[in-house]
């Protein structure tokens, strides 16, 4: 199986990467205006790492239909900050539409709700991933706060 990931230049996008042997879209690409180009280089049957926060919501309703899908989420999603009011509203609205998606859908789809420290967890991301590659009925994934 084929893998691809949105975000891998540093951090948990760069570990999930080369952990799962993923090709990544990053810079020079523009991944909020190069979506259709970007979706379109995915293999249908692949799995997509939706790590990067850019536009996730439009990518995963156009890869929902040809590829499994794994969406980085956010704690902020169900407990508001209004210090990043937007950011929070997309993670929400994210959530609630993969959850949707996810009980129906063709291709499995996965949810990690991420928590600060969860984020910098990056073997326990990548073991949940793992684990939801060989259950992939399992549609969701929370972490708790541990700092």
């Amino acid at each position: 199986m084929k893998f691809y990931i949105t975000g891998s230049t540093r951090g948990l996008g760069e570990y999930l990467a080369k952990h799962f042997k993923c090709k990544s879209f990053n810079k020079p690409l523009a991944l909020n205006a190069d979506i259709e180009m970007i979706c379109n280089n995915i293999e249908a049957g692949s799995t997509v790492i939706l790590n990067a926060h850019a536009s996730q919501l439009e990518y995963v309703e156009r890869l929902k239909d040809k590829c499994n899908l794994v969406v980085m989420g956010s704690i902020a999603a169900v407990n508001f900050d209004p210090e990043m009011a937007q950011y929070s509203k997309e993670k929400w609205e994210l959530e609630k539409t993969v959850q949707q998606l996810a009980l129906h859908n063709k291709y499995p789809m996965l949810y990690l709700q991420l928590t600060s420290s969860s984020y910098k967890d990056y073997s326990t991301v990548a073991r949940s991933i793992q684990f939801w590659l060989d259950n992939p009925t399992v549609t969701f994934i929370g972490y708790n706060i541990n700092e």
